[in-house]
This record gives C-alpha cells, structure tokens and sequence, in this order.
C-alpha cells in the first residue's frame, strides 16, 4: 500500500501548505475581545472566578483565553502566526509518538505523522472554529496537542519508569480535564480501561487525578446556569435527549466509516501492531469510549458542531483497529476514500439542521487557497481597523 500512502502524503503536505496560507490572513474573532475586555475589567483572578461561576468549568480552557495579546497585538499578527504554531506543534507531537511507541526513525515518523494530519484535517466539523479563532483552538486543538503529549509521556514512563514522566502525566492530566469536557471524558474512559487492565499505583493515580479534574470541570456552578430549567414536561425532554443522542450518532457513524478503509490502508502495518497487543474484546471496548460524550452530548441536547471533533477522530481510529480485526480486506476500496474527501459538503439538509451536512474539509481549502480573494479580505480587515481606529482617537480627544 506503498503506492496510497505516497498519494495521501502528496495532498497532507498540500493541506498543510494550504492551511498556513489561509493563517496569514487570520484575524482576531469577537470571544477574544471579550475575553480581553472582562480580564482587564476584573483582573484575572477576577475572570477566573466569574468564569467559573456564570459560564463553565473549563478551568484551564477559559484561564489561558485570558491571557489573550489581543490588547497589544494592533497588527493582528499573533493570530496570523498562532495556527502555525499550532500545526506544526501537532505534527511534531504525533512523530515523537510514532517514534516513541513504534520505534521508527525521526524521518519516518514525520512522514507517519503527516500522514496522520490527514485524517485528522478531514474529521474536522470545522477548520475555521478549530484551527484559526483564537479562543476555540485553544480550547480544542491545544487541548488535542496536549493529549498527544500525555500519550508520549507515558511512553516514557513505562519504558524508564521515572516518576519524572509520571508527574508531567499527571499535570497533563489535569489540564486536559480542564481543556473541554469531551476530550475529558474520553480520556477517563482510557484511563479506567487502562486502569482495569493494569492496576498499578501509576494507574491509579493518574485515574484519580483524572477524575478530580473531570468533577471540578463538571461541578462548576456556571455549567448549570447555562444549561437552565428547560420548559418542556419531563418525558418531552428526555425524547429530545434520545433524538439528539440518535442524531448525532447517525452524523458521526458514516462520516468515519466513509473513510474507514482508506485510514486501514495507510495505517495497516501500525494497526497490525496494535491488534497484537490487545484482544478484540479490548479493542470493543476502547471504541465504546466514544459513547461517553455522546451521551453527555445527548443529554444536554447539544448537535453536531466544534465540540464533536475530538469524539470524530478517536471513533476512527479506534473503529480502524476493530475493523481489521474482521474487515481487514475492506482496505483495497482505499481508493473510495480519496474520491470521498474531495467531494463538497452534502448541503442537501435545511438550514436549522445544517451542522448535520457532511463535509471532508478538502474541497473548502481548495477553494479558499484558489478561488477565493484573501488579499481583498485582508484589506478590507485593515480598512476597518483603521476606521475603527480613528473613531477611538476622535472620541478621546472629544
């Protein structure tokens, strides 16, 4: 499958190029204002705590927001760069994993890695929320990285067994618990399975850390404001929950399923690996973590959107590892999945329930870098800076 790989390598590294394009014409959204307004208003303790009461628990998502440059940024360039940043953050974060745990050359891993940023890319509900606004990629994809970090950390941790690695996975661990709820409950869910598998005191601390972390987040008295008393009567309420429980799962199913057989191509000699350490009733189970925040999704009626990526890209490569246990043919249609993710977004769905339309992402970033004018866009951007600018000055010297 040497032949597969070469092509989704040839479009990874178009994507990435692509992507950073797109970056330089990047500006600052309305949430970064806000958080720079409400942090100098209260000062970031302040914030914090006003945060944490009236609006969510991300305790560590919401705190770093706060420290937005948007106040000494006039030029908007830390959002031009900060994707970048980003990116390449992540593509380095999954090499030193492949590395780490299939001992492959740096060279290779890289190009693993690459390869994985891929798939990653085309998951995406959307490009824009989760790797351009400010605010959302911190709470989303620096979260992602992170993960990554904890995963590498941990390689470290059972090949020397310093209490060094252990101590950053536990830090890491808090953090993510605090990043967003559902990369959180993702991670619980792997915590108890690898604690149930391994009950070591490592595991187990990391566990508790990680469950400390998810209460604290979940707990907030800010969460429970926003989720108000609904006026539906309690039976109404609860079909809504199942509705939107259904719902979400019939969006997630076949987007990843679309794809499978191209990811088990690319990624069968790594998932072969895979299949050799855990049994399929594990690799069942593992794959069963993504009905925790689906769930809780459900629960709080909350559809498709930014939030449902980490969920996205976990059911695929978790689906991958269980299908090959099975399907493992199903990689010679690899070829249906590169037809796929060029298609344009399904768009067939109303308005109201538009987030359910499914899109690969590829054809968006085409026409963005192609056909659409970003030079005229960032013009114009600087055209009403400067208006607004020169309305600021005004009304001071008034």
């Amino acid at each position: 499958m040497k032949s597969v790989q070469n092509i989704v390598l040839f479009l990874s590294v178009l994507l990435y190029i692509g992507l950073i394009y797109i970056s330089f014409f990047n500006v600052y959204q309305t949430d970064d204002y806000i958080f720079t307004y409400s942090t100098k208003r209260l000062g970031l303790s302040g914030n914090i705590r006003d945060f944490y009461m009236n609006w969510g628990g991300r305790y560590f998502g919401y705190t770093i927001n706060m420290f937005n440059p948007l106040s000494h940024d006039p030029e908007n360039t830390v959002p031009k760069i900060y994707p970048v940043v980003l990116l390449s953050s992540f593509i380095v974060v999954v090499a030193l994993n492949f590395k780490q745990y299939f001992r492959y050359p740096l060279a290779e891993s890289f190009r693993k890695s690459l390869l994985l940023f891929f798939f990653y890319t085309v998951m995406l509900v959307s490009l824009p929320e989760h790797y351009y606004w400010f605010t959302g990629s911190n709470v989303y994809f620096l979260s992602a990285i992170l993960g990554g970090l904890l995963l590498l950390f941990y390689g470290k941790f059972q090949d020397s067994g310093k209490k060094g690695w252990l101590a950053l996975c536990i830090v890491l661990t808090i953090i993510i618990m605090g990043s967003n709820e559902i990369l959180a409950l993702i991670l619980l869910g792997i915590l108890g399975v690898l604690y149930s598998r391994n009950r070591s005191k490592a595991t187990g601390i990391l566990l508790l850390a990680g469950s400390i972390g998810l209460l604290i987040s979940f707990m907030a008295p800010g969460n429970f404001r926003r989720m108000g008393d609904s006026a539906d009567v309690f039976y109404i309420k609860w079909l809504k929950r199942i509705a939107f429980f259904g719902l979400n799962n019939i969006y997630i199913a076949p987007k990843v399923i679309l794809i499978v057989p191209l990811f088990i191509a690319v990624f069968g000699k790594e998932l072969d690996i895979i299949r050799k350490k855990i049994d399929f009733k594990n690799a069942v189970i593992i794959w069963s973590i993504s009905v925790l925040p689906l769930l809780l999704l459900g629960y709080i009626i909350n559809s498709i959107g930014r939030q449902f990526e980490s969920i996205l890209f976990f059911y695929l490569v978790t689906l991958s590892v269980v299908v090959t246990y099975r399907f493992r043919n199903i990689r010679k249609f690899w070829w249906a999945g590169i037809i796929i993710v060029f298609l344009p977004e399904t768009n067939i769905l109303p308005k109201k329930y538009a987030n359910f339309n499914i899109d690969y992402n590829v054809n968006n970033i085409i026409k963005d870098v192609v056909f659409t004018d970003l030079k005229a866009y960032d013009r114009e951007i600087e055209q009403d800076l400067y208006n607004s600018t020169r309305k600021r000055r005004f009304f001071s010297a008034g």
